[in-house]
């Protein structure tokens, strides 16, 4: 140690050497940090400034007699008004939905605008995404597999379809006017007109053993489906619900005295299917029931049933979609989804389903999945067909199809 005090010798250079690559390396990682960073919080308050564009004015709209929803989808409002007021209606959503995909459409730029900032800052330092023949590039729990959209992409033609069949599908639940009045039997009677047009016509007859229908028709007039249940509890016990479609594939559910539910379809080619036990337990028979569907709250295990009290407040109520959604639903879930899709695909090639079905059901299903919401499937693909696949009988030909072998 010389008189200056300073150290020196071999371990002074191996140690200082050490401290040299050291400040290197923190260096290079504080210089990664600080580009990530600087290119982070310019994106921020980029895609911040979209974001606050695009929430204000979905909130302008929601003040108004139209709304948005958490698909960023401009739907109407229920409330009671004539044909002229809700055609106008649809025409403003979609005027709106324009406005609405501009704005989305700029978080989406400002997003990879700012992605693509990060990975600039990062490629310096030997940032690289996976190839297109990396197996990462296509897990996306690996950390740079690019997300899935969580929303309907308007810049694709996927997505704009998806959009429409959001829209079109609550207009043909939506309630825009409805009258109740007794026929000249004395029988109650009430007609739902929907927002697209389309309208349920419910009947209800013999007190004694009550009978209930709901026949839907589309936008055109033209028979959809009929579903009929009776209740015998007060002479043999025994309960019925049956739905005929226009192409004439029929589904029949029966629940005896002893509490056994059974049930069949007849596809309209003659085939057989018996309905899955699992069915009749299927949580989606209650919690999609209620007003939504007009069938009545059904016990851990039961068929799907309309019944007077069920639709006794039918004329007040905003949303309906019929019974056949809660029973779509539970036969979507109790069959595979394969089956599902191969059900599809048949009805499709069939003949007329092309027309009103695969166009409007099975892509926005299919979409719809992709999205990551394969539960909705079944609800999309029967409320996109009410704009016209019901009318060549496709979510009955969908029912035959994944029932019936």
């Amino acid at each position: 140690m010389p008189e200056a005090d300073a150290w020196s010798g071999p371990a002074h250079d191996a140690a200082t050497a050490m401290f040299n690559r050291a400040t290197r390396q923190t260096s290079k990682l504080a210089h990664y940090a600080e580009g990530v960073a600087g290119a982070l919080a310019t994106g921020g308050g980029t895609i911040g400034g979209a974001r606050t564009s695009l929430l204000n004015h979905a909130n302008e709209v929601d003040r108004g007699e139209l709304s948005v929803s958490d698909m960023w989808v401009v739907l109407i409002k229920p409330a009671r008004v004539s044909a002229e007021k809700a055609a106008s209606l649809q025409t403003q959503a979609q005027t709106e939905q324009k406005e609405i995909n501009r704005l989305l459409v700029a978080v989406g730029d400002a997003d990879n605008g700012t992605a693509a900032k990060v990975q600039a800052a990062a490629k310096d330092f030997g940032f690289a995404l996976p190839g297109p023949n990396d197996p990462r590039s296509l897990d996306p729990s690996s950390g740079v597999a690019k997300p899935a959209d969580e929303v309907p992409n308007p810049m694709s033609l996927d997505g704009l379809v998806q959009q429409g069949i959001v829209r079109d599908n609550d207009m043909a639940q939506t309630v825009r006017e409805s009258r109740e009045w007794t026929d000249e039997s004395g029988q109650p009677r009430k007609t739902l007109l929907m927002m697209d047009g389309s309208r349920h016509e419910i009947m209800e007859w013999n007190k004694t053993l009550p009978c209930v229908s709901d026949t839907y028709y589309d936008k055109r007039g033209k028979e959809v489906s009929t579903t009929f249940s009776q209740d015998k509890t007060n002479y043999d016990g025994t309960k019925y619900t049956s739905i005929t479609f226009s192409d004439g594939t029929e589904v029949t559910m029966t629940r005896t005295a002893d509490g056994k539910c059974t049930g069949g379809v007849i596809a309209p080619d003659g085939r057989h299917g018996v309905l899955p036990d699992e069915f009749f337990s299927h949580p989606a028979l209650t919690t999609v029931g209620g007003a939504l569907t007009g069938l009545e709250e059904q016990a851990k295990r039961g068929i799907p049933m309309l019944s007077p009290a069920s639709v006794e407040n039918l004329g007040k109520i905003g949303k309906y979609g019929g019974p056949t959604l809660g029973i779509a639903t539970a036969l979507y879930d109790t069959v595979t989804a394969k089956t599902f899709h191969d059900g599809c695909v048949a009805a499709y090639s069939g003949a007329t389903g092309l027309v009103g079905g695969y166009a409007t059901g099975t892509l926005a299903a299919g979409a719809v999945t992709g999205l990551g919401n394969p539960e909705l499937a079944p609800l999309v693909a029967a409320g996109g067909d009410m704009l016209g696949g019901w009318t060549f009988g496709y979510v009955g030909g969908i029912i035959g199809n994944i029932v019936c072998r």
